[in-house]
C-alpha cells in the first residue's frame, strides 16, 4: 500500500497570469529574475551554460522546460500579437541580453516608433560622472543652469548633458524603426557617450545629421552608411571650422576657416589636412587673398595679395 502523504505535492503554474504593474506574465518575470541573477549577473568567465542551467532550472522548479527555454532565448513580452502569435501593435521587450526595447512592432519586428535601450553595453564613463553631479543637483538649480556646470566641469559639450538628462545614462537609441532596422530619423546615444540625432538607414547613419562630440565639437551634414559624406560643417568647440565636401569620412575638398575668420580654401588628404599645391588663403577682413599651399604645416604663399571679395560658402546645412 502506498504512502501517500510522502508524495510531493503537484505544482500548478498559471502560464497566461498577468502582472498589472508591468503587463508581462507573471511566469516570465520569475524565469526572467531567476535567469538574470543566476546567469547574466555573474561575470562571463564564471556564468553558467545557459541551455544547461535553463533545463535544470525548469526541472527544481518544475517550470515547463520549453518556456523556459523560450525565455532565456527571446527575452519576455508584453503586448498584442496577431493571429500568427507575432508581437504586432504597441508593447515592451526584454530581450535575453538584458536590452530592452519600447514602442511599435509589426509582424513580430521592430516597425515605426520606438526606444531600444543597450543595457549590455554600459554606462559610458562620462554619463557615470553626468549622474553621479545630478544625484547632488540642488532643487533650486535649473536644468539650464545644471548643463552649463556640468559641462564645463567635466570639459564637454552641452548636447552630451542634455541627452543623458533626456535620455538616462545607458546608450539608447530613440527613433523610427522599418523591419527591425533603425530607418527614418532618430536619436543613437552611443556607448561612449557621443550623439547623433538625424537620418538612418538600414541601422547606420545616413541622411543628413548632426554628431555631437564629447568635447563639444559637432559635425552637421550628410551621411552614407554611417559616415561623414557628401557636403558638411565640422565646427570645432575651440574655434574654427572645415566646410565642404566629405568621403567617407574624410574631409577632401572645401575651406577651413579659422577662428579669426580667415580661410583656406582647397583639397585635404585623408587626414584632414590641406594638400593642395594651387590652394587659396583668403582674408575676408581685407578683401584679398593669395595662392599658396601647406609646407610641413606652415602657410607658403606662391603669389602676392590679390584683391578679393570672397566669403566661406553658405551654412545653410547648418542646423541645431
Amino acid at each position: 500500500m502506498s504512502d501517500f502523504g510522502d508524495e510531493e505535492p503537484k505544482v500548478v503554474i498559471d502560464y497566461n497570469a498577468l502582472d498589472e504593474a508591468t503587463g508581462f506574465k507573471k511566469a516570465d518575470i520569475t524565469i526572467w529574475q531567476a535567469y538574470v541573477t543566476n546567469v547574466l549577473d555573474i561575470p562571463e568567465d564564471d556564468r553558467p551554460d545557459a541551455e544547461g542551467w535553463a533545463e535544470e532550472w525548469a526541472e527544481e522548479n518544475h517550470y515547463d522546460k520549453r518556456r523556459v527555454k523560450a525565455v532565456t532565448t527571446l527575452g519576455i513580452y508584453a503586448g498584442p500579437r496577431d493571429e500568427f502569435n507575432q508581437r504586432t501593435g504597441s508593447g515592451k521587450a526584454i530581450y535575453s541580453n538584458a536590452d530592452v526595447y519600447e514602442g511599435e512592432y509589426l509582424e513580430g519586428k521592430k516597425h515605426g516608433q520606438g526606444h531600444y535601450t543597450f543595457t549590455k553595453q554600459g554606462k559610458s564613463e562620462v554619463d557615470k560622472l553626468i549622474e553621479k553631479m545630478r544625484q547632488s543637483k540642488a532643487a533650486t538649480e535649473s536644468d539650464e543652469e545644471f548643463v552649463a556646470r556640468c559641462a564645463k566641469a567635466l570639459q564637454v559639450g552641452t548636447s552630451i548633458v542634455d541627452a543623458a538628462i533626456e535620455y538616462g545614462s545607458l546608450p539608447c537609441y530613440h527613433g523610427d524603426y522599418l523591419r527591425g532596422m533603425r530607418t527614418g530619423q532618430g536619436l543613437m546615444k552611443n556607448s561612449d557617450g557621443t550623439v547623433y540625432k538625424g537620418d538612418f538607414s538600414g541601422n547606420a547613419r545616413h541622411g543628413q545629421g548632426m554628431f555631437y562630440f564629447l568635447n563639444g565639437d559637432v559635425y552637421s551634414g550628410e551621411w552614407a552608411e554611417g559616415k561623414k559624406h557628401g557636403f558638411g560643417t565640422y565646427r570645432f568647440a575651440a574655434g574654427g571650422e572645415y566646410r565642404g565636401e566629405w568621403s567617407k569620412g574624410v574631409f577632401t575638398d572645401g575651406q577651413w576657416i579659422m577662428k579669426d575668420g580667415i580661410y583656406f580654401e582647397g583639397k585635404f588628404d585623408n587626414k584632414n589636412r590641406p594638400c593642395d599645391a594651387a590652394g587659396t588663403m583668403h582674408f575676408p577682413h581685407l578683401a584679398m587673398s593669395m595662392q599658396g599651399d601647406f609646407h610641413m604645416g606652415r602657410w607658403a604663399p606662391l603669389s602676392t595679395l590679390q584683391t578679393n571679395g570672397e566669403v566661406p560658402v553658405d551654412e545653410s546645412a547648418w542646423a541645431e
